[in-house]
């Protein structure tokens, strides 16, 4: 099967980090990439992260179907992976599935996000000698793609949570999910856990200094990120963790990616493909096929070896 990632810029300045000839009238588009004798591509929107989010929704939507039908007419792409606010907009990749005019495979890849997301958490608890039993757990996010699987997953071994989500409809949804001792708010209360993970579709950072406890720790998921470099310089106290990151075996050639390293997506999309698995992977998360994913990663040498924060060894 044939891959390609289909992300959209950052802010204004992406795209002026990227070469000119990738630069198309209505996509952006890498040379075709090898990966472990798979083929794909990397593709991006030219919109930016806040222009997805207050634009028109059918706007954005007809752009990600246009650049799909393109990759999948041009290019022969069989699959292809909606990167960070991509997934969102499209109902967790469901629309885009169900359009007539693109007839490949979705996937949001949020599954392997969700599993390198507990791991990065569990090992930051190791790191630190922390007993999760004895913490408070924030998840920012929580009833999103990525933090309902968390929330499912990590809440049960914390000695509470605290499930913070915009809409109280969702977070009562969630609630009959969930097991152990948590409670929902729509505030930012952050500040009373020990361990926040971010997961959230916004456009800019949310926490800010006055939101967290000292010595906190942040698994920060969220693609733009939702802690930024200046709250981490204005307070070093703060452990702050990639939450997206594995280990890769090429250098990709995404504005800054550190070097062999890749968002746990898009492995997790061109791990698909490489098993030729035809199915679309959308929506909520399967917990089942977030462990094959897990299965996958040790199968093929993906994984989370080391924490980093920024992308630089913690």
């Amino acid at each position: 099967m044939k891959f390609a990632i289909l992300g959209h810029l950052i802010d204004e300045n992406t795209i002026k980090q990227l070469p000119q000839e990738w630069v198309n009238d209505n996509i952006i588009l890498s040379p075709e990439l090898e990966i472990n004798r798979t083929v794909g591509t990397i593709a991006a929107i030219k919109y930016t992260a806040k222009q997805i989010m207050t634009e028109p929704q059918q706007e954005i939507r007809k752009s990600i179907l246009d650049a799909a039908v393109y990759l999948q007419d041009k290019l022969g792409v069989d699959i292809i992976q909606l990167g960070a606010l991509n997934t969102s907009i499209t109902s967790g990749g469901e629309w885009l599935a169900e359009q007539e005019e693109y007839k490949g495979f979705v996937n949001h890849g949020d599954s392997y996000t969700a599993a390198v997301t507990c791991k990065a958490v569990k090992k930051s608890l190791e790191r630190f000698n922390l007993d999760s039993s004895e913490k408070t757990l924030a998840i920012v996010g929580a009833y999103g793609v990525i933090g309902e699987a968390v929330s499912k997953i990590l809440v049960p071994e914390f000695s509470h949570s605290i499930l913070v989500g915009r809409r109280e409809e969702k977070l009562k949804e969630l609630e009959n999910q969930i097991s152990g001792s948590f409670e929902t708010t729509t505030e930012m209360k952050t500040k009373d856990a020990d361990i926040v993970v971010t997961a959230t579709n916004h456009p800019t950072a949310l926490l800010n200094s006055s939101n967290l406890k000292k010595d906190a720790i942040v698994v920060d998921v969220s693609q733009p990120v939702n802690l930024s470099l200046e709250v981490c310089q204005e307070r070093p106290d703060i452990r702050r963790i990639d939450g997206g990151y594995v280990d890769f075996p090429v250098i990709l050639p995404i504005p800054g990616m550190p070097p062999y390293k890749s968002f746990a997506c898009i492995a997790e999309a061109i791990m698909q493909a490489m098993e030729n698995e035809k199915e679309n992977h959308v929506g909520s998360i399967n917990l089942k096929h977030l462990k094959k994913t897990e299965e996958w990663a040790k199968k093929y040498g993906f994984g989370l070896n080391e924490l980093t924060n920024f992308g630089k060894p913690f």
